[in-house]
């Protein structure tokens, strides 16, 4: 089953229901019901929210036991309020128990294994689309930097829009490449925030861990599938430098440049 495929049965599902069953923690309760209308009988914030959370794990991009909503992190100052994620997903099965021993004991310890091991922070809105970049700005960099890995993402779910973020050694960016308008130098008027991703941008949970793992990949095995994108902003790399090395050849008489046109 697709990501669209699992919207839109969790639509017909409870696209009518006024209330939820939450089969995620929320921060550290289980079981607990949510609301799914406004007071003129539309869908609310809750309802986009579970229905993305639905979504990624019947359609197999993420295992429901890694994920966990309202999670809750210190600011730095004790009498500041915490920061607070709509959703996270961890690396590590055994996160809850970590967030428990330090939201109910204190253990510090506990807190720094959680930044450790937060590979997803997830934001859901209800705004049509109208704030996107003071969205990233004040609060998906935020929660990425919550994060202690070299690889974080963060999403943002407003009213069925998909936008993917990723904070990739210490660079803030959109997560797909085609977006970054300046590359790795793009800042937020360079990332394209008025189109959102499409659903088939979701990266699966093994992606995400590719990204910080190396593994060992034997070339005479490799298929199509183990290349990377070739983006728009790629492309232009990839001919700009091709374009330099053929003028310096040109120069020193080793080619005729008319002869790659």
């Amino acid at each position: 089953m697709t990501f669209t495929e699992a919207k839109h049965e969790f639509d017909n599902k409870y696209g009518t229901a006024t209330e939820y069953d939450c089969f995620l923690t929320e921060h550290l309760t289980f079981g607990r019901k949510t609301n799914f209308k406004k007071k003129n009988g539309q869908p609310n914030e809750q309802y986009y929210k579970w229905q993305f959370l639905y979504s990624i794990v019947q359609s197999g991009l993420f295992a429901k036991d890694y994920i966990g909503t309202e999670v809750q992190f210190p600011k730095g100052n004790k009498s500041s309020a915490p920061l607070k994620l709509d959703g996270a997903i961890f690396d590590d099965i055994t996160w809850f128990d970590k967030y428990k021993d330090y939201h109910e004991n204190g253990n510090n310890e506990s807190l720094e294994w959680l930044r450790e091991h937060l590979i997803v922070a997830l934001e859901f809105k209800k705004e049509d689309n109208k704030n996107v970049a003071d969205v990233w700005d004040k609060q998906l960099k935020a929660y990425l930097n919550e994060s202690r890995r070299p690889f974080c993402l963060a999403v943002l779910y407003d009213t069925e829009r998909l936008y993917l973020f990723r904070k990739h050694n210490n660079k803030f960016l959109r997560y797909s490449e085609e977006f970054n308008t300046k590359g790795e130098e793009s800042k937020t008027k360079e990332l394209a925030l008025h189109l959102p991703d499409p659903y088939i941008n979701l990266p699966t949970f093994e992606d995400l861990l590719e990204w910080t793992e190396t593994f060992a990949i034997d070339r005479s095995k490799r298929a199509i599938t183990d290349l990377d994108i070739i983006s728009g902003v790629h492309s232009t790399q990839i001919n700009d430098a091709m374009s330099s090395i053929l003028r310096t050849m040109d120069k020193v008489g080793m080619v005729n440049q008319k002869g790659f046109e």
